[in-house]
């Protein structure tokens, strides 16, 4: 495994670098973030492990590979993220996953406000709690939460899925959800998540929360379509000079 020092670097350099390195090595350590900013910014291979704090924006537009961050994380990590994993050892700041489309992401710790802002598919894992506002908005996806969640979760979903442990959840709902219990096919595939990401929990111990089917969201706005690789070709010149 090679190792890549990032202690005098600026995100746009640290990110060439990675893109660089990772075309030979699969695997690669990364020494001495000091809560840098944009770390793996539309990352498309290779496996990062960050040992320490990343900043703002960690893994946004993340396309495949996979990060490890073995400290806490900044807020807005995995903005925008297509595809591939992040995994956050210690706790993460406020807008995780928002507009997430595809990929994993896993929270070992705590996460702040807005939570899944606006997702629109793939799986955000919280073991610990979540702040007020979670799965705002969200158009697709999956959110399990393990904690507690602060109030207003779940307000003006279209789609997807929240599942939540927390029993005082009832008190904290947010506008057009309802909660319902898991079917056998939910309780599946969460308890294969549970047991793929080490988690020691039991999906049958969860709730769902869906969105009304009625009141002011009674009326498809639209079907969502995702086409990433669509997508890539009008937003890969705009990453390039972020990078």
């Amino acid at each position: 495994m090679e190792y890549l020092d990032a202690a005098n670097l600026q995100s746009r350099e640290l990110n060439k670098l990675l893109k660089q390195k990772l075309q030979k090595n699969k695997e690669l350590k990364l020494k001495n973030p000091h809560s840098l900013h944009n770390i793996g910014i539309g990352l498309e291979m290779g496996e990062v492990i960050i040992e320490g704090n990343t900043g703002f924006y960690a893994g946004g537009f993340l396309n495949g590979a996979n990060l490890t961050i073995e400290a806490n994380a900044g807020w807005y990590t995995g903005d925008n993220m297509m595809a591939g994993e992040i995994t956050i050892k210690k706790n993460a700041g406020c807008n995780l996953a928002v507009y997430q489309s595809g990929g994993t992401i896993v929270v070992h710790g705590n996460v702040g406000s807005r939570l899944g802002y606006g997702m629109k598919g793939g799986t955000t894992i919280v073991c610990g709690s979540a702040g007020m506002w979670a799965g705002q908005m969200i158009l697709g996806g999956r959110l399990i939460v393990l904690g507690e969640v602060g109030r207003e979760v779940g307000e003006s979903m279209y789609k997807g899925v929240i599942y939540l442990k927390d029993k005082a959840v009832e008190a904290k709902l947010g506008g057009n959800v309802f909660i319902d219990d898991l079917n056998k096919e939910e309780i599946k595939e969460i308890n294969q998540l549970f047991s793929h990401y080490g988690i020691n929990e039991e999906a049958s111990k969860l709730q769902a929360l869906r969105p009304l089917t009625s009141g002011r969201h009674q009326y498809e706005l639209f079907e969502i379509d995702l086409q990433a690789e669509e997508a890539r070709k009008y937003s890969s010149k705009s990453l390039e000079e972020l990078l």
